[in-house]
């Protein structure tokens, strides 16, 4: 066999090899889990709002993807001559979706149990068949801490834990949430009245 044989039959086996590890290989999914506190500013009046919902079917040939919203303060941004409010933290069941506001919101090292511990039980629930949101307003303090851990399945929100506390020396429990695209478990504090 000549040198150039050789070469072109080195040649044909690399690339068979590489063709058969792509074919083998399963497609890359990454899961990536988000644990952060935040210690977020609250309004003059101190309270709190707290809206989460389910995926629920498209409505008028929009998606309304399940999503969570934590509002401390009253801060707006004007389009088209509207004025639109916007949480401090959120998220949905789309790709990077998670967005806090750092002007309100600052990273905190405190500890907030993910846990029911101090709150009712038990929880509401919410799924695409029954209500589809557990929504609450809550009286709190000056600031609250905000803990979210929340997993992500290549970079889209798949569960969630969320749980907030007031930011001072008692560190009370406001709420605890268990949320997922088709189920959510809330727990409202004394504090909070359930909304719709």
């Amino acid at each position: 066999m000549t040198r150039r044989w050789i070469g072109v039959v080195g040649v044909v086996v690399a690339f068979t090899v590489t063709v058969l590890a792509n074919v083998g290989a399963a497609p890359a999914s990454s899961t990536r889990v988000v644990d952060r506190t935040y210690s977020c500013k609250v309004r003059p009046a101190r309270y709190i709002d707290l809206e989460t919902s389910v995926t629920l079917p498209p409505e008028n040939g929009q998606p309304r993807p399940g999503q969570v919203r934590v509002t401390t303060v009253k801060k707006g941004i004007e389009r088209n001559g509207m004025t639109f409010y916007v949480p401090q933290v959120f998220f949905e069941e789309k790709k990077d979706s998670l967005d806090i506001d750092r002007s309100a919101c600052r990273r905190s090292s405190r500890r907030v149990p993910l846990k029911t511990t101090g709150l009712p039980t038990p929880g509401e629930t919410a799924t695409p068949t029954h209500t589809g949101s557990v929504n609450g307003r809550c009286s709190t303090a000056r600031r609250v801490l905000v803990h979210l851990k929340i997993t992500l399945q290549n970079g889209k929100p798949e569960k969630a834990l969320l749980a907030v506390h007031n930011d001072n020396e008692k560190s009370k429990p406001i709420v605890f949430y268990r949320w997922s695209p088709s189920k959510i478990v809330g727990y409202l504090g004394n504090s909070c009245v359930e909304t719709s």
